[in-house]
């Protein structure tokens, strides 16, 4: 399935780039960027484990045997720092997880069009980039006062359910849901939360109230479990924190990890 999708072109960070090629020569420069686009047009497959197969293929031709030697030794520093063996093949790591972030994303539209939502995902996909929308779930991840499970696997869920919600919305919804939970181990993750579709959810009231119908501000202590967890949220301050150590709520390496 995977090497059935093509992709033509890759995004090329123009920074990434420059820096990943610090202290290159420019002919090993040359060499790394004629192997990084016969690595695009492999599909995903990477290059073979032969030298002489990938010497053939980028370097110049030439009678000259000192150039010859002087190409073979630079493509062999090339291919030791910059590709690695994956199944008997070579790649380039940062190359190949940007395709298959992107195989996700075209295999979950494809699954959304055969449950009856093609059109709707031709149209968005008109409207909206790949990087566009990898860029606004981003935004959204960020600004989550908790974030419980993967972060990949919350992008996949997105895209199915709930790319055509307000970001402003699940992010209003689901920071909500954490500030009320007595522990970030009733969280649910965020990828589950967007499976289930529970920005729809109306969240119930706290019933805990004082004498005047008031609901009692929560005490550091009621944020123990979240630091011991290493779990931040906009709810728990470094006075909080260092009242905890105070009163030996956490240990000594706990409130230095915070």
């Amino acid at each position: 399935m995977n090497d059935e999708i093509k992709f033509p072109y890759q995004d090329f960070y123009y920074a990434d780039w420059r820096m990943g090629c610090s202290g290159m020569t420019a002919q090993q420069e040359g060499l790394y960027i004629r192997l990084y686009t016969h690595l695009g047009t492999a599909n995903g497959k990477g290059l073979p484990n032969d030298f002489n197969y990938i010497f053939r293929m980028v370097a110049d031709p030439s009678e000259d045997a000192e150039v010859v030697q002087h190409q073979r030794e630079d493509l062999m520093w090339v291919i030791t720092h910059k590709l690695a063996l994956v199944d008997g093949r070579y790649h380039q790591l940062v190359q190949k997880k940007r395709r298959e972030d992107k195989v996700d994303i075209v295999k979950i539209r494809q699954e959304t069009g055969k449950k009856g939502g093609l059109a709707k995902a031709k149209q968005n996909s008109s409207k909206v980039s790949d990087s566009e929308s990898i860029s606004i779930y981003n935004n959204i991840w960020e600004k989550l006062s908790i974030k419980r499970g993967s972060k990949s696997e919350g992008l996949k869920f997105w895209l199915r359910k709930a790319r055509e919600i307000k970001p402003e919305i699940l992010v209003e919804k689901y920071n909500a849901l954490c500030s009320q939970a007595d522990d970030p181990k009733f969280i649910p993750h965020f990828a589950t939360w967007l499976n289930h579709e529970r920005w729809e959810e109306e969240l119930p009231s706290k019933k805990e109230t004082n004498n005047f119908g008031v609901q009692p501000k929560k005490s550091h202590k009621d944020y123990v479990g979240f630091v011991k967890k290493g779990i931040r949220s906009t709810s728990i301050s470094d006075d909080m924190v260092r009242q905890m150590r105070k009163e030996n709520l956490i240990t000594e390496e706990e409130f230095k990890a915070w």
